[in-house]
């Protein structure tokens, strides 16, 4: 089996990670020789601006099972990698609704970017809906020819919580950091706040990227925002989701609602994490955050809380970044505090941060991933 025509599928093509991941995986296959497919809901999305136009982008129509079946018998791609679980049950049904004469062959491959367990929390109290999850992750990875897990944490929460044993599992790097990152951090900034450079004269500006969801928990950084010493301090959250209201209440009772900016999703973040002080990761759970890499790419130093493997391993258990309990308002406060003390006097290394993020380039993560599926490929030739 090669790897000469690869699919990348993200039917439901929003704002997230794993759109950009996946849009940035593209570009590293393409510059790879690779024949690259990515099968999006929405083409005219801002991440897709301005591609390849060897990247042959295919819109998700009608029912979804029946469109990837077809493409598959039309195209008969080597593999096919889904970024979301419901993306692979699909892919599967589809693949299954074909004889591998007929493009039932395509080996089907998921890209896992965050502990699955975390589903739980939304029926936390609900053990039998907990089960009927848990057989369902546990059915559809096990039918897999391969997984990519983003942390050693997300693999191991696959073959402990899940039971995923039998199928291989490459903790792999995402492709956060594009070859033109400086170019697009270097973009005008159009934010007053951000206009004029960091250092004396301007109120440090703390900026906290992601969507507005409760795991986020963007909740426990408003609290610790109105706590800290640095009263002229501002925060930005980019991003855009359900928690808008309530964060928007909150601030008010707060009264941080003046120093506080929520500016929506931003195709382009670079400008706003180049230029900020301080990036703050509040969330409840993670696998590898991409706005956690790209800021220290950029190296501007970061916060985070200990909420996964993933994030500690790449903070080096705190030696790159302070880590935090996660829903600790005083605790986040008293780290942001102390590491604007230090930029202050220029207590930063910021070349460090930036050689940890060398791994997350474009091109080296997707020969990560060919050299996955040479390795798989090689395996069932074996079996």
């Amino acid at each position: 089996m090669g790897i000469n025509r690869i699919a990348l599928v993200a039917s439901d093509f929003e704002d997230g990670g794993v759109e950009r991941n996946f849009t940035n995986l593209a570009r590293g296959l393409v510059r790879l020789g690779v024949e690259t497919w990515f099968l999006v809901g929405d083409p005219r999305h801002a991440y897709l601006k301005g591609l390849d136009p060897a990247i042959r982008i295919l819109p998700v129509t009608g029912p979804r099972v029946e469109f990837l079946r077809d493409f598959m018998a039309r195209e008969r791609p080597d593999w096919l990698v889904t970024g979301k679980l419901k993306d692979a049950l699909v892919t599967l049904a589809a693949r299954d609704a074909l004889p591998p004469a007929a493009g039932g062959g395509t080996r089907l491959v998921a890209a896992v970017g965050t502990l699955m367990s975390g589903r739980f929390s939304a029926h936390r109290w609900n053990p039998f809906k907990t089960l009927s999850e848990t057989r369902r992750i546990r059915t559809c990875y096990r039918r897999l020819d391969g997984l990519t897990a983003v942390s050693q944490a997300v693999a191991d929460d696959l073959r402990r919580t899940f039971g995923v044993t039998d199928v291989p599992i490459a903790v792999l790097n995402n492709p956060i950091c594009p070859d033109d990152l400086e170019a697009l951090a270097a973009a005008p900034c159009t934010h007053p706040w951000l206009t004029a450079p960091r250092g004396a004269g301007r109120p440090p500006v703390i900026i906290a990227p992601g969507g507005l969801r409760k795991v986020k928990d963007f909740a426990t950084l408003l609290r610790a925002f109105a706590r800290l010493q640095r009263s002229e301090a501002r925060l930005l959250i980019i991003g855009e989701g359900k928690e808008r209201a309530r964060l928007t209440a909150l601030a008010r009772r707060l009264a941080i609602d003046t120093r506080l900016d929520l500016p929506g999703f931003i195709a382009n973040p670079f400008p706003y994490l180049a230029r900020a002080d301080l990036l703050v990761l509040s969330s409840r759970r993670e696998g590898l955050p991409n706005a956690l890499v790209e800021a220290m790419a950029l190296g501007t130093p970061v916060i985070a809380t200990n909420c996964t493997g993933g994030v500690r391993d790449l903070l080096r258990n705190g030696q790159l970044g302070p880590l935090v309990p996660i829903g600790n308002p005083a605790a986040l406060a008293a780290a942001i505090d102390a590491e604007l003390t230090g930029l202050a006097v220029g207590d930063l290394d910021r070349a460090a941060l930036q050689r940890a993020t060398e791994p997350f380039r474009l091109v080296p993560a997707a020969r990560a991933y060919l050299a996955f599926f040479r390795s798989l490929a090689t395996r069932r030739r074996q079996l």
